[in-house]
C-alpha cells in the first residue's frame, strides 16, 4: 500500500543517484518552460503537446530540479502548483517530483523537515499519511541520514502534507477539482506558477479552479495582473476522448491545450507551443501508424528503441510452439477442436518465431460485423481472450497484458470468458497480469502487450461510428503498448469507410450521415483515420491498393512490422 510516508522514504533513497536525462525535444520544451516561468520569454505561457509515451511529465521534473526556477519561486514568494485530472496522476506527479524537490531545496535550507513542510498533495483519493510499518520505516530512514524526529512531530508533518493549508507550502500537487487557494485566510497574498499535466481533455476553464479563490480575492482588492505568475500546460488534444458533444468536432477548440495554441498563435508566439517527437513507450516500427496518421502534420513520431531489441530481451531462447503446447493441453478440454485457437497460435508463431525479424503488430481482420444496435460481437471477444491466454502461456505470466475496447459490453464479456476458461485449469495459468479495460480507462496508461478490439467500423444512418465521432479513440487504442499490439476487427472496412467518407465530405456530397459527421468532426479527422490504417496495413506489406482491391485481399500478408490475417468467424 502506497502512503505519503512510503513515498518520502523512497524519495530520500533516490537522492544520491537521481539524474534527469532528457532527449532533444524534451530539453527544448523544458528550456522554453523555464524561460516563461522566470519571465525571460515573450509571455509567461507555454503549451506542450506530448504524443503517447513522449515523457511530457518529465518537463515538470526538470522545472522543480532547476535552481533558477526555485530561486524565482522563493525570491518572488510564488507557489508551484502541479494540477492533474485524476488522483492517480496527481499522486504519480508527486512521487516523481519529490526527489528533485528535496535535492534542490536542501541547497537552500539543509533541513529535510523544513522541505517536507513546504510540500502539499490534495485530492479526493490520495494516499493516506501512513499505514502499518510505513511510519516506522520512514523514521528509521530519517535516522539513518542523521535526522532525528520524534514520533508525534513526524505524524503531524505527514498529516500536514495531505491536510494542511497552503500558507507555508511551496510545492502543491492537486487534482483540478480541489480549490487549493481556499486553504488560506488570505488568498489574495499569493501568486502561482501552474503546471497543468495531462490536459488532453480538460475544458479551458477547469485547470484554473484550484486558484480561483485567490484570483477573485485579488480582483476584489484591485490588485492588477492577477495571481498567475506563469502557466505551462502539457497534454495531447489528439488523444481527447469521451468528451461531451460541446467539445467534439470544432468544439475541441474549447479544450485548454488548443485554446493555449490559439492564443499563442494570435500573438505570434508559436515558438512557445512545442510538440514532442520521441516516444519512449512505442517501439519501432509500431509508432508509425499513429505517427503518420495523427501527428504527421506536426513532424510525426520517432521511436526511441526498436521492437526487435525489446522482444529479443523478453523472448530470447523461448520456443513459442513448445510454450503453447502445455497451455493447449490445459484448455483443450474446454476449447476442443477450435479453429480460432489454432489461428491465434499460428499468428503468434509467425510474429515471435524469428526474433531476427519479429512482427510486433498482429492484425486479426475479422470478416464479421456488429449487429445493428449492439455493442457486442462474440468473435472479437473469443479472439481477444485466446490471444491473452496464449501470450500468458508464452510469457509464463511475466508480462502485463491489457485487453481494451471502446465498449463496456465487449470488455465485460472478455473478462468473464477469460476467467471462465482459466478457472477450469486452477492456478496453472495466471490471471492477475491480465487486465480488461475500456479505451477511456486506458487513457494515460500502458502495458507490455495490448490486445485492442475495434468498435463498429460501419455507420448506421442515425449513429456515425465512434471513430468518426471521436477519431482520437483509434489513437489511444494503437498507442498503449510497450512490446506488442494486437488489433482485432475489420481494419479494411474501417479504412475504406474513412476514405469514402472523407472523399464525399471533401466534394460536398453530403448525405444525412456525412452532414452529421461535418457537425461532429472534419475531413481532417477522417483522413487521420485513413492514414493511420494505411500505414498499419503497409507494415504488413499491403500498400498502394484501391478500396476495391483492399476488399479482395489475400488470406495472409507478412511485412517488416506486422502480420495481416483474415479471420473467418464461425
Amino acid at each position: 500500500m502506497v502512503t505519503i510516508a512510503s513515498i518520502i522514504k523512497d524519495a530520500l533513497n533516490k537522492i544520491n543517484n537521481y539524474n534527469l536525462a532528457l532527449e532533444q525535444s524534451l530539453n527544448e520544451a523544458l528550456r522554453i518552460s523555464k524561460k516563461a516561468i522566470i519571465h525571460e520569454a515573450k509571455a509567461p505561457l507555454v503549451g506542450v503537446r506530448g504524443p503517447p509515451g513522449t515523457g511530457k511529465t518529465k518537463i515538470m521534473e526538470g522545472l522543480v530540479n532547476d535552481e533558477n526556477v526555485i530561486s524565482e519561486l522563493l525570491e518572488g514568494g510564488v507557489k508551484f502548483v502541479y494540477i492533474a485530472p485524476t488522483n492517480e496522476l496527481t499522486t504519480s506527479g508527486f512521487m516523481r517530483a519529490l526527489t528533485p524537490i528535496i535535492k534542490v531545496m536542501m541547497e537552500y535550507t539543509n533541513d529535510v523537515k523544513k522541505v517536507l513542510n513546504a510540500v502539499r498533495i490534495y485530492g479526493s483519493a490520495i494516499p493516506s499519511p501512513y499505514f502499518g510499518n510505513d511510519f516506522a520505516d520512514l523514521q528509521a530512514e530519517l535516522s539513518r541520514i542523521g535526522i532525528g524526529v520524534d514520533k508525534e512531530s513526524l505524524k503531524e508533518l505527514l498529516r500536514g502534507i495531505t491536510y494542511g493549508g497552503i500558507d507555508n507550502a511551496q510545492f502543491i500537487f492537486t487534482t483540478d477539482y480541489q480549490r487549493v487557494s481556499s486553504r488560506t485566510k488570505e488568498p489574495y497574498k499569493y501568486k502561482f506558477v501552474m503546471f497543468v499535466d495531462e490536459a488532453s481533455k480538460s475544458p479551458f476553464y477547469l485547470p484554473f479552479n484550484p486558484i480561483s479563490d485567490s484570483e477573485l480575492s485579488s480582483l476584489a482588492r484591485g490588485n492588477e495582473g492577477g495571481v498567475i505568475h506563469g502557466l505551462v500546460v502539457v497534454g495531447d488534444d489528439r488523444q481527447a476522448i469521451a468528451l461531451g458533444p460541446e467539445y467534439q468536432g470544432f468544439g475541441k477548440r474549447l479544450l485548454v491545450l488548443p485554446k493555449i495554441k490559439d492564443v499563442l498563435d494570435e500573438l505570434g508566439l508559436d515558438d512557445q507551443f512545442k510538440t514532442l517527437r520521441i516516444t519512449f513507450r512505442l517501439p519501432a516500427p509500431t509508432e508509425e501508424p499513429i505517427g503518420n496518421g495523427f501527428y504527421g502534420d506536426v513532424g510525426g513520431l520517432e521511436a526511441f528503441e526498436e521492437s526487435k531489441n525489446r522482444l529479443t530481451r523478453v523472448f530470447k531462447n523461448v520456443d513459442v510452439t513448445e510454450r503453447l503446447y502445455p497451455c493447449e493441453q490445459l484448455v483443450g478440454g474446454v476449447l476442443g477442436h477450435n479453429q480460432l485457437w489454432r489461428d491465434v497460435n499460428k499468428m503468434l508463431d509467425l510474429a515471435l518465431g524469428d526474433l531476427n525479424n519479429p512482427k510486433p503488430i498482429i492484425i486479426a481482420n475479422i470478416i464479421k460485423s456488429y449487429r445493428a444496435g449492439e455493442q457486442f460481437e462474440p468473435c472479437r471477444v473469443k479472439l481477444a481472450v485466446y490471444f491473452a491466454l496464449a501470450l500468458n502461456c508464452v510469457s509464463e505470466g511475466s508480462l502485463g497484458i491489457s485487453v481494451i475496447a471502446p465498449y463496456r459490453d465487449l470488455v465485460d464479456a472478455a473478462r468473464y470468458y477469460y476467467r471462465r476458461l482459466v478457472s477450469n485449469v486452477g492456478d496453472r495459468i495466471s490471471r492477475a497480469n491480465v487486465r480488461f479495460l475500456t479505451v477511456q480507462s486506458m487513457l494515460g496508461g500502458e502495458d507490455d502487450i495490448v490486445i485492442s478490439m475495434l468498435g463498429k467500423e460501419w455507420s448506421p444512418r442515425d449513429e456515425p461510428t465512434i471513430y468518426f465521432r471521436e477519431p482520437e479513440n483509434l489513437n489511444v487504442q494503437f498507442s498503449r503498448h510497450r512490446l506488442m499490439l494486437i488489433v482485432i476487427g475489420d481494419v479494411t472496412r474501417l479504412r475504406n469507410k474513412a476514405a469514402e467518407t472523407a472523399r464525399n465530405m471533401g466534394l460536398n456530397k453530403e448525405d444525412d450521415e456525412d452532414r452529421e459527421l461535418l457537425r461532429m468532426s472534419s475531413v481532417e479527422d477522417i483522413v487521420r483515420i485513413r492514414k493511420t490504417l494505411d500505414t498499419m496495413l503497409g507494415l504488413a506489406g499491403i500498400t498502394g491498393l484501391s478500396s476495391s482491391r483492399i476488399e479482395r485481399l489475400r488470406y495472409e500478408y507478412l511485412g517488416y512490422g506486422a502480420i495481416f490475417r483474415k479471420i473467418n468467424c464461425p
